[in-house]
């Protein structure tokens, strides 16, 4: 996660994308039995979107070429680009909420803050975002048994994809008793627990024989036509009603459809000069610098560690991204003087909680 958090911030400040994607076309290209001759025809296919398809047509099968159309859109067409810019449990993520009963990727509002009703519209998004989010959090216990459970049922010959999987891992990490197929036994509890399901839970082998297997074929589908509504249609110029619309910030009225006008009232006219007004006193006039990708415990042990005490963390720019709400204000107490600091204060969900110093969590409403 780190690594591509560094390389998803290099993408942003120096564009070093094309040569990316030349890297990993020359890396896959080499990878494939064609001719010399034929290598370059593919490598200028994919890396570039002004070439024609009909080049093609005569010299590669038809699964050929939806496999280099399929590349093209991850780098020429900067799906990928896409992908990276975006922040895992930040801007995309899979659902926790079982209600929900979505196992790909959609859209985050803020960390760990799913947008609820919403969908990535560009399937190849949607398909990279998946992929990189079972990267990261790797798979649970019920969804590592559903990959077991179809190995032995409906696989003629498990043991060689178990061997495949086995060769992903470092040898030195692997148990003894799990390094061959016929090694397994999923009724023992601790050998499923203890040794099994953590070698595996983060094998892109296995996430992937996840995906393919019992995400993909139910949620990937395509329909030939697609019903797309925004704000936008609520306020259509062919409503013959008055429509009258309220918003609380005044930098969105851009984005206002064109035939809405925004009228500020009065008595608000002012409220962007008390912003800045606000901004400029003597007590905001303090800037400490982060290393890239600072854990929380490092963020925390300078605020800890500050000359003046700081009690409240607003932490717009999701810099706490390796521990949810809970975690922080447990760590945040833990490196506070406990002569100075009772409690700390935190938001889970739309729940205000109390962390005592005994680390007791309360419902605030309890604790007042």
């Amino acid at each position: 996660q780190v690594l591509i958090e560094w390389f998803s911030n290099v993408l942003h400040h120096h564009q070093p994308f094309p040569q990316l994607c030349q890297n990993i076309a020359n890396d896959w290209i080499n990878n494939r039995n064609y001719r010399h001759a034929d290598k370059q025809i593919i490598l200028s296919f994919i890396l570039k979107t002004n070439s024609s398809v009909e080049n093609l047509n005569n010299k590669f099968s038809d699964n050929d070429i939806q496999l280099f159309l399929i590349i093209r859109g991850l780098l020429s067409s900067e799906v990928l680009l896409i992908a990276f810019k975006k922040r895992y449990r930040v801007n995309y993520g899979v659902n926790p909420n079982i209600y929900f009963n979505r196992l790909m990727a959609v859209p985050f509002r803020a960390k760990d803050i799913v947008a609820d009703r919403t969908e990535f519209g560009h399937p190849d998004v949607a398909l990279v975002l998946t992929h990189l989010s079972y990267y990261y959090s790797g798979l649970n216990d019920e969804q590592l048994t559903q990959c077991f459970n179809r190995l032995i049922a409906e696989e003629t010959d498990p043991a060689s994809i178990y061997d495949q999987w086995i060769l992903y891992e470092k040898d030195d990490d692997i148990p003894t008793n799990i390094k061959q197929w016929k090694g397994v036994n999923l009724i023992d509890y601790q050998q499923r627990t203890q040794y099994l399901f953590p070698t595996f839970r983060y094998n892109i082998l296995v996430i992937n024989y996840f995906l393919n297997y019992f995400v993909f074929p139910r949620e990937a589908k395509q329909f030939s036509h697609k019903l797309i509504s925004s704000a936008w249609d609520l306020s259509s110029s062919a409503r013959s009603k008055i429509i009258t619309g309220f918003s609380g910030t005044n930098d969105t009225q851009l984005l206002l459809p064109i035939h809405i006008l925004q009228y500020d009232l009065s008595e608000l006219q002012k409220t962007d000069a008390i912003v800045v007004n606000n901004l400029l006193q003597a007590e905001n006039e303090n800037y400490q610098f982060l290393p890239i990708n600072a854990t929380s415990n490092e963020i925390l042990n300078q605020i800890v560690k500050h000359k003046e005490r700081i009690n409240v963390i607003l932490d717009v720019g999701a810099l706490f991204i390796d521990g949810n709400n809970q975690d922080i204000a447990i760590k945040w107490l833990h490196l506070s003087d406990k002569n100075k600091i009772d409690y700390a204060v935190y938001f889970d969900s739309d729940s205000i909680i109390v962390c005592d110093g005994q680390f007791h969590h309360h419902g605030f409403e309890i604790c007042c």
